[in-house]
């Protein structure tokens, strides 16, 4: 009987040991990857920026000026509306913003960790300085970190109260 049932033990648990095994070094191969990008100044002949103030720069560069003229004159939140999936995407994709990035790393750093918070932190920031106003970045920085920790907290909140017995019925 107690073969029977470490036979079935093994059958059972070997594959989920072998696939936990696995996806621990696929999250290794991702992250070494990702530091690895981290250092590059160029990926796959793009220029990466180095931190906030080249990525405005670059901006600058990279964008026509009667395009810059248009996004100047419309309102912060409509253009970081409307450039999350265009401009926004483009950065995501050829400045590494997810896969890893001198930028990204920089971000990271600096408390960001979702890519579509950095998007939106460097196409508000960019906003700002074409109107040649304050980035202000530390305080968007504060906002999106705290909107990212209470959503972790309502998420945690709501997997207690689904898991968890109410205290009265125990």
């Amino acid at each position: 009987m107690k073969l029977a049932q470490l036979l079935m033990a093994t059958l059972f648990f070997g594959p989920l040991c072998v696939k936990w095994t696995f996806a621990q070094s696929e999250a290794d191969k991702w992250m070494r990857n990702w530091e690895a990008r981290a250092e590059l100044e160029r990926i796959d002949d793009v220029y990466i920026p180095k931190d906030l103030t080249e990525a405005m720069s670059e901006l600058d560069r990279l964008t026509d000026d009667s395009m810059a003229a248009v996004i100047t004159l419309a309102p912060e939140d409509e253009i970081a509306s409307k450039l999350h999936f265009s401009l926004g995407r483009w950065m995501q994709l050829h400045w590494g913003l997810e896969e890893g990035s001198r930028l990204a790393a920089n971000l990271r750093t600096r408390g960001l960790s979702f890519p579509d918070d950095m998007m939106d932190l460097l196409i508000r920031c960019w906003h700002r300085h074409l109107n040649g106003k304050p980035t202000e970045e530390e305080v968007l920085i504060t906002k999106y970190r705290e909107l990212r920790r209470s959503e972790h907290l309502r998420r945690l909140q709501k997997t207690q109260s689904t898991v968890l017995p109410p205290a009265d019925r125990r």
